[in-house]
């Protein structure tokens, strides 16, 4: 039976279907029965009773060929008047007369005789059943017996002995028919003889057959009577104890009237008592399910009760206890949980829908409001109040004077005295984010205004204290900026230090000039080696990016905590209250990005509540330290995007966000300062006079690039801030490059040795004073311009050492160049010999022009040229000199080797040796340094 009632429950019932099924029984329709065999044979068929809603309704259901119930017929409770059972397999319903009286609620139950039928047969051994209308409205349950194995058995038992019954009253009936046939056949020959015997009688009366019967048989009847009477007359007189029998007799019947009435009267008696014992007993039944119901209704109604009921010392405890303490807070907590628990309870429909259920939940809705309302003007309070006691704090805390302290610590304090007054109160946020939206958010608001002025004040001191630093640097000339491009005629006329022939002039000492003696690789580790107010403010900036958005960070942390925006754990599964923020150094930590677009930019809204004001003054910061020294934004885009790096990818999207503006505006003044750079570069005008040593912006260059590596000294070589830096030097040295070529052009107009000769020398001294400069300070990011600036400083060299040893060596240079030649398009070396400008004679009187003393005198002329060429620059005059050497010793091979080709036989040689040529250049270098 459980398998079939689980089937009709699933075909029939569904979970969430509003009628549920409460018994079954199964019966059988058009039921056959044979004598050979014991089995029920019908159609079967399945009563249902069911409940829906607060009706109780019959339900009439057949099995489909697939296996599956489909319902025949239905009838309400109401419609039925009785079941009867007619025999164990069969069942019939009967349907109310609709002019039948129905029972009212307020009636009490009491059926007529007439509603109550028992079987006829004698085998129907069980009474009939009444179901009759309960008075009260809630669902009534009816037990219907179910048909267990000993009920088989009897049913066995029963339909065996109805067999035999039917067959003996087969029987009896075929012995009654045997019997009227021959009663029928004596009846018929009595009648005959009847009829003989009145044929002879009434030809004694002389009556015809065609006469009047009805005289005839009145005329008899007449004549019987008064025999009669005679006979009872004759009788009568003739015995006295027949008068005494009669007398006896009339009393006798008196008294049986007497009796029959008494009798009549005593079976109206039992009768009415038999209807009273069956009133009592029909009702004794509906009392029982009445009882039935009514505790079953009692047990619904307790369960009710303590579903929906709160005590109320917890209402009260919702609405007048304290909140300040932790114990406070757990205490209302539980309460608010119970109230909870009870708005979200899920009643079935017919007890959710019940008046009084409605109203208490009403009542309880009104309870739940009015705690919202006093939580939100509650923590509304608290947020005004713990700001404004939090600023009191700093303010005692915090003289005026240490504004103007430049050794005061760029650090960002937290507000920890607030955070721990308000975490306990995490509880109430989750209460208003699922009780109240509305007042959730503007909670929110609430506490994002209310910190507002905090954070505030707490970066303006942290932008102070690092303008600070600024302003000492405003303090310096302009002059002072070395690392800064500057047009020619706002550079004062002065060499450097060291320069041999200007010792005497300006020394005043320069910021930067002992960077250039120095390695950019000792930066870190030697803080001499740098500037150290440039240093400081670059690290001042990067400490105050730093702490400002690990105080961003902190807020965003600690307030999607208190207000639970990132958690999914509902006002039930809220935790521990804390006394305090646990684990506070968390709130520095990394999250994960927000996935929820919505609740992301919630949370974005807040911090730009929070933090205003933030961007516009580190904006007025930036602008005031680029003020102060141009260089400063690559320092600031390091320590920027820094922070952005560290924090990319995280669900810090406002911190990011003002990463990325600040980025951006400094890479626009970056790039404006570079563009200002260019344009002095290029618009650098050198007169005549001065057109010869190391331009001004070559000068420059070098330093201007150790400033830049100073301020980036920590980035990666793949960031953003390295690509910009880079790019810059790009545009710089191709500007310096274009404005020196346009320079040496403007010089070399007229075409003149002499200014051929000066842009030569220019090529070389800048080329010299780059190479040096950049390689000395193993400025790797510059390698591309350092081979660029070796291989014209070479190809510069050369070409002025070419130019210069003309001059004691002109003709006897000319003379062998036209040898070589000779010898090249001759096909045989000798044949030179024999060519009249070159033969043997020519030869020794070229040589003798040159005797090892006037070599000498030409060699002092020509390093007092090369000197007053180069004597700007330190250690050029000497590399230049040592060029100019190895090109006469190159000369002097190549011209032994030509007289050794061409003039084999002649035996002349030149009348200096490679060893006179070095001593006379090592004597002469030797005299000018002593």
């Amino acid at each position: 039976m459980d398998g079939i009632r689980q089937l009709l429950i699933t075909s029939l019932f569904p979970q969430g279907s509003s009628e549920k099924l409460i018994v079954h029984v199964k019966t059988y329709k058009d039921i056959q029965s044979s004598e050979s065999s014991k089995d029920i044979r019908g159609t079967p068929r399945y009563l249902c009773l069911t409940q829906k809603r607060n009706t109780i309704r019959l339900l009439k259901v057949k099995r489909n060929q697939n296996g599956a119930f489909s319902i025949g017929k239905t009838w309400a409770l109401e419609e039925i008047k009785q079941i009867q059972i007619v025999d164990w397999l069969k069942q019939k319903l009967v349907l109310a007369d609709p002019s039948a009286p129905t029972l009212s609620e307020e009636s009490p139950i009491s059926p007529t005789a007439s509603s109550v039928h028992r079987a006829e047969s004698p085998m129907s051994p069980i009474p009939a059943v009444s179901a009759v209308r309960p008075p009260i409205s809630s669902p009534v349950s009816i037990a219907v017996p179910e048909l267990h194995e000993p009920r088989q058995n009897e049913e066995r038992r029963a339909r065996e002995a109805k067999r035999e019954r039917e067959k003996r009253e087969r029987q009896v009936l075929e012995e009654k028919e045997r019997q009227k046939k021959e009663e029928e056949i004596q009846d018929k020959l009595a009648e005959r003889a009847f009829l003989m015997n009145v044929e002879e009688l009434l030809t004694d009366f002389n009556w015809k057959a065609n006469g009047n019967a009805t005289v005839l048989e009145k005329r008899l009847l007449g004549e019987l009577h008064a025999l009669e009477a005679a006979n009872v007359h004759a009788i009568i007189q003739s015995d006295e104890r027949v008068r005494s029998i009669v007398d006896h007799i009339d009393k006798s019947l008196a008294e049986l009237d007497s009796m029959e009435s008494w009798l009549s009267l005593y079976a109206a008696e039992l009768n009415s008592m038999g209807d009273d014992i069956r009133e009592i007993e029909i009702q004794n039944r509906a009392l029982q399910i009445l009882n039935t119901n009514q505790l079953s209704l009692i047990t619904e109604l307790d369960a009710l009760l303590s579903a929906i009921s709160i005590p109320k010392r917890c209402l009260d405890s919702l609405q007048y206890d304290s909140m300040d303490t932790v114990d406070d807070v757990i205490r209302i907590q539980e309460s608010a949980e119970m109230l909870q628990k009870i708005l979200k309870t899920k009643l079935p429909d017919g007890l959710q829908s019940m008046v009084a259920v409605q109203e208490r939940l009403e009542s309880y809705n009104v309870h739940g409001n009015r705690f919202s309302e006093r939580v939100f003007k509650f923590l509304k309070d608290q947020f005004e109040q713990q700001a404004k006691v939090y600023q009191e704090i700093r303010t005692k805390s915090s003289p005026t004077n240490n504004r103007k302290n430049q050794s005061a610590s760029i650090m960002a304090h937290p507000h920890e005295t607030v955070e721990d007054q308000l975490i306990k109160f995490q509880g109430f946020n989750l209460w208003e984010k699922e009780m109240e939206p509305r007042m959730y958010g503007e909670l929110q608001r609430c506490y994002a205004q209310a910190m507002a002025p905090l954070f505030e004040r707490d970066i303006r001191e942290l932008i102070d204290t690092t303008r600070n630093f600024y302003s000492s640097l405003r303090k310096r000339d302009v002059d002072e900026l070395e690392y800064l491009f500057k047009p020619e005629e706002s550079r004062p006329a002065r060499a450097l230090a060291y320069a041999p022939t200007l010792r005497t002039e300006d020394l005043k000492p320069h910021r930067y000039r002992h960077m250039l003696r120095g390695s950019a690789e000792g930066i870190n580790s030697n803080r001499s080696s740098i500037d150290e107010d440039e240093k400081a403010t670059d690290e001042a900036f990067a400490q105050m990016m730093n702490q400002s958005i690990m105080l961003l960070c902190r807020e965003q942390n600690y307030m999607s905590d208190l207000f639970e925006l990132t958690s999914t754990r509902s006002f039930l599964e809220r935790g521990m209250v804390y006394s305090q923020v646990p684990n506070k150094s968390e709130l520095y930590s990394r999250r994960d990005k927000i996935r929820d677009v919505k609740i992301s930019k919630k949370i974005l809204s807040w911090m730009e509540i929070i933090f205003e004001t933030m961007e516009p003054n580190m904006v007025s910061l930036l602008e005031y330290g680029v003020k102060s020294d141009p260089t400063l934004t690559v320092s600031m885009l390091a320590a920027v995007e820094y922070q952005q790096e560290k924090w990319e990818g995280s669900d810090q999207e406002f911190a990011l966000k003002l990463c990325e503006s600040l980025s951006q505006r400094l890479t626009r003044m970056f790039e404006s300062f570079i563009g200002d750079q260019i344009r002095i570069i290029e618009e650098t005008k050198v007169s005549i006079k001065k057109r010869k040593g190391v331009l001004s912006f070559f000068r420059t260059f070098p330093i201007f690039a150790m400033r830049l590596e100073v301020a980036a000294v920590h980035v990666q070589p793949e960031s953003e801030t390295r690509v910009t830096v880079n790019s810059a030097y790009e545009k710089v040295i191709q500007a310096m490059m274009a404005s020196l070529e346009s320079i040496a052009k403007e010089g070399d107009q007229t075409g003149d040795d002499k200014d051929q000769l000066n842009a030569t020398i220019m090529y070389i001294e800048n080329m010299h004073h780059l190479y040096h400069t950049l390689r000395t300070n193993k400025l790797h990011v510059l390698e591309k311009w350092i081979k660029h600036a070796k291989s014209q400083y070479d190809s510069s060299l050369n070409s002025y050492v070419h130019v210069i040893i003309r001059r004691p060596l002109g003709r006897l240079l000319e003379f062998f160049e036209g040898v070589e030649t000779m010898a090249r398009t001759s096909s045989m070396p000798e044949e030179v010999s024999f060519h009249m400008n070159y033969n043997k004679t020519q030869l020794r009187k070229v040589i003798t022009m040159y005797p090892p003393k006037e070599i000498k005198k030409s060699l002092e002329q020509l390093y007092k040229r090369v000197d007053k060429h180069f004597s700007e620059e330190e250690g050029l005059l000497q590399v230049v000199w040592r060029g100019i050497q190895e090109e006469f010793i190159q000369q002097h091979e190549r011209m032994e080797n030509l007289i050794r080709q061409c003039y084999p036989d002649v035996g002349i040689h030149l009348e200096f040796t490679i060893q006179d040529l070095l001593d006379m250049m090592s004597e002469l270098a030797r005299k000018v340094n002593i």
